[in-house]
């Protein structure tokens, strides 16, 4: 990977020093969706939180009562289309607000990607990458890794099978190429294998995460045993959960020598990898981001914050 991303990990330092001019943050039900916000402790000007119109279970109220306390500009009950329109107005204000000399003072934005769903994470990007003025921006993606806990087994039909996005469909240059699907692996029985057959994969690359919690890979080896079983080792992949950048450069070096496949990114598995895909495709066009579900069989489940913090930041704009 070349230095066109400009990319570069940050650490916990960051978090707990840094100041921002706006923090966003999803107001879900999981206790660690305000991991990250506790950590960066008020050092944003603008903070705000954006809600679902569904799943207000678990930690919800415990959240709710924390973001309001907290000085947060809460926006709850949005659909996915009134969740794009509030993320666009909250970056054009932000745009707006800004002096117009700020060679020394780049603008600095914190994501918490810990609880938005995909589909919402793809649409944070779209919307940075759309919205954008001439200026120089430091956007800082967090994502607070989740305390183990032993996982529910299931095994669900997967209702949901398409693009994660409509910019990351991709745009495949031959439609007659044989199909390969880079796949992250976590917890759900079957997933990849399903959506392999699916897709009619004529080849699967694992992206199996290694966590700096250890109790995560056997449980993840047991999920995906049948895959793992019948995969070319070398298409097996370790990677860092805890080193984006890393993540990022041998995914893109792995999509770069696919140029005989056309090339599905499907991010199972932790957030980051989820952001990973995201901005490789960026860089990727002819690539498509996909998502399998199981749709209406989800069961919410809250998800308990570890002390594990991992940070990516993208400098955007004129050097």
């Amino acid at each position: 990977m070349n230095n066109e991303y400009n990319l570069q990990n940050i650490s916990d330092k960051e978090l707990l020093r840094d100041a921002y001019d706006l923090l966003i943050v999803a107001h879900g039900f999981e206790t660690r969706a305000t991991a990250i916000a506790r950590a960066i402790n008020g050092r944003a000007k603008v903070r705000l939180a954006l809600g679902f119109n569904h799943n207000k279970v678990g930690a919800y109220i415990e959240n709710d009562i924390w973001f309001r306390e907290n000085n947060f500009t809460i926006i709850p009950d949005l659909s996915s289309g009134a969740f794009s329109t509030s993320l666009q107005s909250a970056l054009q204000e932000l745009w707006s607000s800004v002096d117009a000399d700020i060679a020394n003072n780049p603008i600095q934005i914190a994501i918490d990607i810990s609880c938005f769903d995909r589909q919402r994470l793809a649409e944070i990007i779209s919307s940075l990458r759309s919205t954008l003025p001439s200026l120089r921006v430091l956007i800082d993606f967090w994502y607070c890794i989740a305390a183990f806990e032993s996982p529910v087994a299931t095994v669900g039909r997967n209702e949901v099978a398409g693009p994660v996005h409509r910019r990351f469909a991709g745009r495949f240059t031959d439609p007659g190429r044989p199909l390969a699907m880079i796949a992250g692996l976590g917890y759900e029985l079957g997933k990849v294998m399903g959506a392999a057959e699916y897709l009619q994969a004529s080849r699967v690359i694992a992206f199996f995460p290694e966590s700096p919690i250890p109790a995560y890979e056997p449980e993840v080896t047991k999920a995906n045993k049948l895959l793992l079983d019948d995969l070319d080792p070398r298409d097996i992949i370790k990677y860092p959960v805890n080193d984006q950048r890393r993540t990022i450069a041998t995914l893109d070096s792995i999509v770069r020598g696919l140029q005989d496949y056309n090339v599905v990114l499907l991010p199972g598995g932790p957030k980051a990898f989820s952001l990973a895909c995201m901005l490789v495709q960026t860089h990727h066009p002819e690539t498509s981001v996909w998502r399998v579900s199981s749709g209406s069989s989800i069961k919410a489940r809250d998800v308990k914050p570890s002390n594990h913090f991992v940070g990516l930041r993208w400098r955007i704009g004129p050097n």
